[in-house]
């Protein structure tokens, strides 16, 4: 999915760090992010086109970073309510102004807190939908990224794909949707982990980097307490001819 985009830096002095400006074209979205540290990535566009939202849907994007797919859905989806969890404060910082900036705070919610909060501050079965867009990266394997707040995000240190599926239970009502997006290669502990809590996987789609090499990345859509049938989607390839 190609994006036009144009970037800026600037400094903002209540955050630590500095930042680049970001332009999304396609969504008329100004996307503030760190320029040494976690930015968002195809990872996040792919899973926001793939996303089915119905109408005045409540949905919770969990670690949302800079809010990129929080904004993206708003923007579609003039009708929805979100609420966006970021546990990284400096990163919570940024998607709270990025939310300010793009005129949707009437539409999202920003939290600053940890996943394992959730059932303190949220009723079971609040929301109708949840995405999310999880480190999928394993700490013991390949090389950590150099940026904590990048590795943080990137790979499994204060998470890991089990807390994430069991909030995801509590947190939807029965029926209510998961949308998120995963390592390929590790495929079968996300589709496992996903059946064994009864958020059966209803779509499925694989993204490859191009057409004559595997699948990096797997797009997955599950049901709460729903019935046994999938659905898998054409693939998609990132750089076609």
């Amino acid at each position: 999915m190609a994006q036009n985009v144009k970037k800026t830096e600037l400094h903002l002095p209540e955050i630590s760090s500095e930042v680049t400006e970001s332009c999304l074209r396609d969504y008329d979205i100004k996307v503030l992010q760190p320029r040494h540290g976690y930015r968002f990535s195809v990872d996040s566009l792919l899973l926001a086109d793939f996303v089915r939202i119905r109408k005045f849907d409540h949905i919770l994007d969990i670690g949302t970073g800079c809010g990129v797919i929080a904004m993206v859905l708003a923007k579609k989806y003039g009708n929805v309510k979100i609420v966006a969890i970021e546990k990284q404060k400096d990163l919570a910082r940024i998607a709270e102004k990025n939310i300010c900036l793009n005129h949707l705070d009437g539409q999202i919610a920003l939290y600053e807190s940890d996943l394992n909060r959730i059932p303190e501050m949220f009723s079971a079965g609040s929301f109708d939908h949840i995405v999310t867009n999880p480190p999928y990266r394993s700490p013991v394997s390949g090389r950590l990224c150099k940026n904590s707040q990048e590795a943080l995000a990137r790979h499994e240190i204060l998470t890991d794909l089990e807390q994430i599926l069991s909030a995801t239970r509590y947190a939807l009502h029965p029926g209510g949707r998961v949308s998120l997006i995963y390592s390929a290669d590790r495929a079968a502990k996300l589709l496992t982990g996903m059946r064994n809590l009864n958020l059966e996987p209803k779509r499925l789609r694989m993204i490859h980097p191009d057409l004559n090499l595997p699948a990096k990345l797997i797009l997955v859509e599950g049901c709460k307490d729903a019935g046994e049938e999938l659905r898998v989607l054409p693939p998609i390839f990132l750089n076609r001819p």
